[in-house]
């Protein structure tokens, strides 16, 4: 049962970023005024994964902090 449920809820996360990230292009300003699409949609991914493990850092820094004080209540 707890699979079934997993699976739905995997189903419409993949269903929901679809939909999001089709509005979103990563773009580089080559100049005065001009801007030249890099990637649109999922092909960011690949493209971003410096940011997400930075993100990934932080947010584990984070938690640590958090549960440390938490801790010495």
């Amino acid at each position: 049962m707890c699979l079934a449920i997993y699976g739905a809820l995997f189903a419409l996360l993949l269903f929901y970023s679809d939909y999001a990230l089709e509005q979103y292009a990563l773009s580089v300003s080559s100049g005065e005024q001009q801007w030249m699409v890099v990637a649109i949609g999922w092909e960011m991914l690949p493209l971003l994964w410096p940011l997400a493990l930075l993100l990934m850092v932080v947010a584990s820094g984070a938690t640590l902090l958090v549960t440390r004080r938490l801790a010495r209540r």
